[in-house]
């Protein structure tokens, strides 16, 4: 089985990582990080890295879905680009014949 960086295991891991980094910078902003005070620095940080992140996955998953020739897929993840649903689902339950 060959593994191309158009993969949907690619986006799967990229938007599994940007969610665990929002998920940090809110910890940091919030103080709750291991029971140390707000550092809202290292927060915009993790912000920062996670939205790239994620724009990294969900242009892997609109190049994907357009090399692959799935039109409804390309919709669904250009109506769902503010939120993390939209790469996700298509890693989980997008098109079958992609590797």
């Amino acid at each position: 089985m060959k593994v191309t960086f158009l993969s949907k295991w690619t986006v799967l891991l990229l938007t599994v990582i940007s969610i665990a980094l929002t998920v940090i910078g809110v910890l940091l902003a919030g103080g709750n990080f291991f029971g140390q005070a707000s550092n809202v620095g290292l927060a915009l940080i993790a912000y920062a890295v996670a939205g790239i992140i994620y724009a990294v996955a969900w242009i892997v998953a609109f190049l994907d879905s357009i090399q692959e020739k799935r039109w409804g897929w390309l919709v669904v993840l250009i109506i769902l680009l503010p939120v993390w649903i939209g790469p996700v689902l298509y890693a989980l339950i997008g098109p079958k014949n992609t590797k």
